[in-house]
């Protein structure tokens, strides 16, 4: 497999050598997350959501909100 720095210059490579912008930023953890596949340990870069931000998870975490249907209107004409 390939190292962290020869898929980093990969990412870059393909997608036109940026300076800036988001394949640039993110290129680094991007390399460490696909040479995380062929080890035995595990890529642990995500940030767990249920822990530090359940209240803030939405519906995946949380499950749906309750969907409330009004079928008679308000108002009389």
């Amino acid at each position: 497999m390939a190292s962290i720095n020869e898929i980093r210059k990969a990412i870059l490579e393909v997608s036109g050598n940026p300076e800036t912008g988001v394949v640039a930023e993110y290129a680094s953890k991007w390399a460490e997350a696909i040479a995380a596949l062929d080890s035995d340990v595990p890529h642990t870069a995500a940030k767990d959501v249920s822990s530090e931000n359940a209240d803030n998870a939405g519906p995946i975490l949380n499950g749906p909100s309750k969907e409330i249907r009004i079928t008679k209107p308000a108002e009389k004409r």
